[in-house]
């Protein structure tokens, strides 16, 4: 978002099963709680012969930042957070827990 603060209006969705809207259209869908289910779902989503809708419950304080982000990429996803976001401090808190944790000893691609 280049350092855009979060417009909450356009990224705050209903709780509803969208696994269940997409079941009552015909469609394949999934709802996902946990990361160990993420491989074996997309395996079956890429096999079946329609559409599949993957509802993936996730944490809202991880950062949307992917792990080979640019030092400016960081800089801008924080003064975007800074800006106006109503979950900042545990974003914050959370990013900055898995960014040590990438240098601790025994830590590498667990």
């Amino acid at each position: 978002m280049a350092g855009a603060p979060k417009f909450a209006e356009s990224q705050t969705i209903p709780d509803v099963s969208y696994a269940g809207f997409a079941h009552s259209l015909g469609l394949e869908a999934m709802e996902l709680h946990r990361a160990d289910q993420l491989q074996s779902a997309w395996a079956t989503a890429l096999g079946t012969d329609r559409p599949t809708v993957l509802d993936v419950h996730s944490d809202p304080d991880v950062p949307p930042i992917p792990p080979h982000a640019t030092l400016d990429q960081m800089k801008e996803a924080g003064k975007a957070l800074l800006a106006g976001d109503e979950d900042a401090a545990g974003v914050v808190r959370t990013g900055v827990r898995q960014k040590v944790q990438e240098f601790l000893p025994g830590r590498k691609g667990s």
